[in-house]
């Protein structure tokens, strides 16, 4: 179990640096009962990053979508097996192939008590297609022609044309009317949904507090508050969850701590694979670095042992991803080959690319964003250490989170590593690879640009039958392996720790929290 003076003497000083906290903020937290831990039939969540932001039509960042899964309803919602089920929505009809008529819940009400209806919805939408606002998520309805209000709880959304992802699109959080026609960017909302739990509390960076929605549709919660604290160090994060300050972690927690937290019987482990898909990104803007030509892409994806991070980074708990698709989906093209560990066609490929070896065993550098997350560090680290042997520089930048994912979207970069969480409809290779899905527009982060790629996307989009659907997005994948924009690294599984007396939690395929709403304590809290 390796070295246990060594991890002794680091929980020594990880205990060491928790008291003094405590002692420094009075012993006792916050001086409110309601806040203190877990106390009452409330949880805490660990969480390693903050939310950006509580606004759903701005958010691309997990922490976000999170917090916002429990505060916001949207008219349909994804269940436990990524199958789209009706939430603000009663039902829907699809009139033919460009019109949708949603029936909408009725008695429904937001969190400051006023009444949810289809003004609403309209609202909502077409705030996300304001050019004032400028959403992220913009490029997802732009096929939107009209929405239209027949009544308070009838709407209609006619698209341009067919457009085969309308429906997952459809998952947004809808907010009232009055905040929805707020188009400022810079000015944040107060965060007012209709779902389970309302936002009464949050301080700066490191806490947001919700409490249960009396009057949700669905019934009161049975956890009375949720509290998500940020917890950015590792080591603290399960330090915490181990004493019973923190109740529940979710993919925060570093692999080489689940064998540990396995044996604790005060802790339930869950694990089970996931759709999170995690990749290497270049700057596709930097026409004249290295990373330009694509054999240079491709010698560093060969230069990679993938196989050997996942076994002793990520302790097995991965499978290397061939693309961003996970296998068993079903447009995943099952021809496509990974591309293997082979370090000495790694280095045939740079000799091709004119990048040969100079006194010293070195070809060229490349700077490598990270964030300040401790597991984000130690693989930069290995692959600092692996692109070495062949010759490549690696020179780390590891930022607080904040700033990387500012420098990413803003295009500040040469080479970084993120994920994509929750991946359903296989739409999502538009918002990140379409030309047009260049941010500001959309999450095209790598600027990367192919007529035949977008013309197979934009087909894609407007293609109703999956068969046919599938054939397009498995040509996709070949492309963007040939060009390769972004390297693929692995599918992570998702494992969740929690007090051995939380019940009803159930994990999903993206992560999601939705069964929050229906957790409980089996002891009196």
């Amino acid at each position: 179990m390796g070295n246990t003076h060594s991890s002794l003497i680091l929980r020594s000083l990880v205990t060491a640096v928790i008291c003094l906290v405590f002692l420094l903020t009075g012993c006792g937290g916050n001086s409110d009962p309601a806040d203190a831990g877990a106390a009452g039939n409330g949880i805490v969540v660990g969480m390693g990053t903050a939310p950006k932001t509580l606004d759903p039509r701005l958010s691309t960042d997990v922490a976000s979508a999170r917090v916002q899964q429990l505060v916001y309803n949207s008219l349909v919602r994804k269940n436990i097996h990524s199958d789209i089920e009706p939430d603000l929505a009663e039902s829907w009809e699809m009139v033919n192939d460009t019109t949708y008529r949603f029936k909408l819940r009725r008695n429904v009400r937001f969190h400051d008590g006023s009444m949810f209806d289809a003004r609403d919805v309209k609202a909502t939408f077409e705030a996300v297609l304001a050019d004032t606002l400028a959403s992220p998520k913009k490029a997802a309805y732009e096929k939107l022609a009209s929405i239209s209000i027949i009544d308070d709880y009838t709407i209609i959304f006619e698209t341009t044309e067919p457009f085969a992802p309308f429906l997952i699109n459809m998952v947004l959080g809808i907010l009232p009317e009055s905040q929805a026609r707020n188009h400022d960017p810079n000015q944040a909302i107060s965060p007012v949904g209709t779902g389970p739990f309302q936002v009464t509390r949050r301080d700066g960076n490191d806490t947001v507090v919700l409490t249960a929605f009396t009057d949700h549709f669905r019934g009161k919660p049975a956890m009375d508050r949720v509290e998500f604290r940020v917890v950015p160090d590792d080591a603290i994060r399960i330090m915490e969850l181990e004493k019973g300050t923190i109740d529940f972690i979710e993919n925060n927690v570093p692999p080489d701590a689940v064998p540990q937290l396995r044996e604790n019987p005060e802790v339930n482990v869950m694990t089970a694979p996931g759709t999170s898909y995690y990749y290497m990104g270049f700057n596709m803007r930097l026409t004249d670095h290295p990373t330009a030509d694509p054999r240079v892409r491709r010698a560093l994806a060969l230069a990679l042992d993938r196989e050997s991070i996942i076994t002793h980074v990520l302790g097995g708990l991965a499978s290397p991803a061939v693309s961003l698709l996970p296998e068993g989906h079903w447009a995943f093209n099952t021809d496509l080959a990974q591309i293997p560990f082979d370090p000495e066609e790694a280095g045939r490929l740079l000799d091709a690319a004119g990048y040969s070896l100079h006194d010293g065993g070195n070809r060229f550098s490349v700077e490598f964003k990270v964030s300040q997350n401790n597991q984000s560090r130690r693989l930069a680290e290995i692959i600092q250490a692996q692109w070495a042997t062949v010759g490549v520089t690696v020179n780390l930048r590891s930022l607080e989170w904040g700033t990387f994912y500012e420098d990413i979207i803003n295009g500040n970069f040469e080479c970084y590593v993120l994920s994509w969480v929750g991946v359903t409809d296989p739409d999502i290779y538009f918002s990140i690879f379409h030309t047009d899905a260049i941010p500001p527009n959309g999450r095209n982060r790598s600027h990367y640009s192919n007529p035949e790629v977008d013309r197979l996307l934009e087909t894609a989009r407007v293609t109703l039958d999956q068969k046919r659907r599938a054939e397009m997005y498995r040509e996709v994948q070949v492309k963007l392996q040939e060009d390769l924009p972004c390297i693929s690294l692995w599918h992570t599984d998702n494992v969740a720790v929690m007090d051995s007396d939380l019940t009803g939690f159930r994990l999903y395929p993206a992560g999601d929290l939705d069964s929050f709403a229906g957790i409980t304590w089996q002891r009196t809290p």
